[in-house]
C-alpha cells in the first residue's frame, strides 16, 4: 500500500522520476457472524460480539457504527460504550451498549434516557469502510436487524435447563437447552463436562438455536458412571444477569449472596 519514488540522474544531471505502488495482497473482510444471532432482543440488552474473518484495524473505530431506531427512522445518540475490547487475534469486537444508560436511575440513563426501549425495531450499521490490518476495507456494508421485547429482570435458572444425556461407550452428543439466549462468549468458557471426581472431560461444543442450546461432542467414548455438567456463576443472559446477581439491584436492599461457586447438574449413564 505504500509508494515508492527511484529517481535516476544522467551524466548532464537531467533527473528522471519513476514511482511504483506496492499493491496489497490480502484478504478482503468480512463480517462472519454477529451475536446474539436472535432477531428479538430484551431492551436492557448489553451486548454484541462482532466477528471478523481477517484481524481489523483498531483505535478510533466508534465512527464505523451506527444503532439505527427502524421505527422513527433516526439513529440513536451515543449508544455505545466506546472501549475497544478484542480477542487476541484481533477477529472479535466486543461492541458494549453503553451500560450506564441501560441501568435505571444511572447518570446517563437519566439524562438522555434508555437506548433500547420495548416493542421496537432496530438496525445495528457497520460501515464497509472499516479496514483490515492489512489495509483491506470490508467487502461490504454489516447490518443486523432486531426487534426489542420487554426488559428481562431474571437470573438464569439451571434447574430449568433441558439435559439431554449421550448414550453410554459411544461418542454422541450431550445437549443442553435452555429457557432463554444466553451470552455467546462466556457458553465457550464457563460450562464444563467433568466425570465424577470433578476431572475435565475433553471435547469440543457447538452453540446453536440462537444461543439457546449448546451440544458437547467427546474426544473419546463416554465411559459408564456419573458425570456433572459445571455452570460458573458469572455465565450470563443477553441483559447481563449471571446466576449469582442481576445485572440492575438495588443494592441497599440486595440480599447478601450465600454461594458464589459453581452450580452442577448431574447425570449418570449405565
Amino acid at each position: 500500500g505504500e509508494t515508492y519514488e527511484a529517481i535516476f540522474t544522467d551524466s548532464a544531471g537531467k533527473q528522471t522520476l519513476l514511482e511504483h505502488t506496492i499493491p496489497i495482497i490480502a484478504p478482503t473482510p468480512l463480517v462472519k457472524a454477529i451475536y446474539p444471532s436472535a432477531n428479538k432482543l430484551p431492551a436492557n440488552h448489553l451486548k454484541f460480539y462482532l466477528h471478523f474473518t481477517e484481524p481489523m484495524q483498531q483505535g478510533k473505530i466508534y465512527g464505523y457504527f451506527k444503532l439505527i431506531d427502524l421505527t422513527s427512522g433516526l439513529p440513536v445518540k451515543e449508544p455505545f460504550r466506546e472501549t475497544e475490547l478484542w480477542s487476541a487475534d484481533g477477529k472479535r469486537l466486543t461492541l458494549w451498549l453503553h451500560p450506564g444508560r441501560q441501568k435505571t436511575g444511572v447518570n446517563l440513563n437519566v439524562d438522555l434516557g434508555p437506548i433500547l426501549m420495548p416493542h421496537r425495531r432496530y438496525a445495528l450499521e457497520i460501515s464497509a469502510q472499516w479496514k483490515s490490518q492489512a489495509g483491506m476495507a470490508l467487502k461490504q456494508n454489516a447490518r443486523k436487524q432486531f426487534a426489542t421485547t420487554a426488559v428481562d429482570r431474571t437470573k438464569p435458572d439451571i434447574r430449568q435447563w433441558k439435559i439431554t444425556p449421550p448414550r453410554a461407550h459411544s461418542h454422541s452428543v450431550l445437549q443442553l437447552a435452555f429457557l432463554e439466549p444466553l451470552d455467546s462468549a462466556l457458553l465457550q468458557n464457563l460450562i464444563t463436562i467433568e466425570d465424577a471426581n470433578g476431572r475435565d472431560i475433553s471435547g469440543s461444543v457447538q452453540i446453536s438455536k440462537n444461543e439457546t442450546q449448546l451440544s458437547f461432542t467427546p474426544t473419546s467414548q463416554w465411559t459408564s458412571g456419573d458425570f456433572r455438567v459445571r455452570v460458573d456463576w458469572e455465565l450470563e443472559d443477553l441483559a447481563g444477569n449471571n446466576l449469582l446477581r442481576l445485572f440492575e439491584m438495588d443494592v441497599a436492599h440486595a440480599d447478601t449472596p450465600i454461594f458464589a461457586g459453581p452450580r452442577y447438574l448431574r447425570f449418570h449413564l449405565k
